[in-house]
């Protein structure tokens, strides 16, 4: 019965063997079939000036145009899907979408994601907290904000003191109206932001004198990625993608992109 066995095994280890390469090429074969198949690439899209916005139901701005030329790169199409940062940042996450711009590079974002490097930007402009000019809210010092509701966005990281304080009270918000509206009709007590992006928004112009910027800032650089899917097909444009970043940054078209909404803005 013993020898049964072992020629069974024997047997199946045999026939297994003999069929791993015809399923190497098969999967071989599929994968490149894939390939010249995909025609676009799914880039989700968190509106948010200044570097995207909607305007005529069109996408525009830095981010859009980057992601543009990356994707020409590739000869794929860009298509936007707008979403809420948690909803993007999941979406590219699980697959359902190719590829994410403006992203913090964390350790545990890299078990879904695929950074591209170099970082595109970096974003000098400090971590503001916003509050009411009519409540007189003093925010001096970190641990002034330990009594404090303060909003953020859902999904988003800040700075690691802010990110892991437990006594802080967090509400998490999908948006950049949100946190603004929250604020304006006092069910928050401040929100942090750069500041860059909250003053962006042209529908603020009749409220930003009701803010007041508190004292206090985190006032360090942050390198922002582009990120695409592991879980996509995307994946295997990795490399390609890379190299017309790293392209698009030594001739200076990122930066000259990013320079006119800087002139833009003032």
């Amino acid at each position: 019965m013993r020898y049964n066995h072992e020629y069974l095994f024997l047997y199946c280890f045999i026939i297994i063997m003999k069929y791993i390469p015809k399923l190497l090429i098969l999967l071989l074969f599929y994968s490149s079939w894939a390939l010249a198949h995909k025609k676009d690439i799914k880039i989700a899209t968190v509106q948010g000036l200044p570097f995207s916005d909607i305007i005529d139901n069109e996408f525009v701005g830095p981010n859009i145009e980057i992601s543009t030329l990356l994707a020409e790169s590739i000869n794929l199409k860009p298509t936007f899907i707008p979403c809420p940062f948690a909803r993007c940042l999941s979406m590219v996450q699980q697959g359902e979408a190719d590829m994410i711009l403006s992203l913090k590079k964390l350790p545990e974002r890299e078990n879904d994601l695929i950074f591209l490097h170099p970082s595109y930007m970096t974003q000098h402009d400090p971590l503001r907290f916003f509050t009411l000019a009519s409540r007189k809210i003093t925010i001096n010092d970190f641990v002034d904000l330990n009594d404090l509701i303060v909003g953020t966005l859902r999904g988003a990281r800040y700075f690691d003191a802010f990110d892991q304080n437990k006594t802080i009270t967090k509400v998490e918000l999908t948006s950049h109206k949100q946190l603004v509206q929250m604020l304006l009709h006092n069910r928050i007590d401040a929100f942090i932001d750069r500041e860059n992006s909250i003053l962006a928004f042209s529908s603020l112009e009749n409220v930003q004198q009701k803010f007041s910027l508190a004292n206090y800032q985190h006032n360090t650089a942050i390198n922002a990625y582009i990120a695409i899917s592991k879980h996509s097909n995307i994946k295997h444009y990795e490399e390609r993608l890379s190299k017309a970043l790293q392209k698009l940054i030594t001739n200076n078209t990122i930066n000259n992109i990013l320079m006119n909404v800087t002139n833009q803005q003032k």
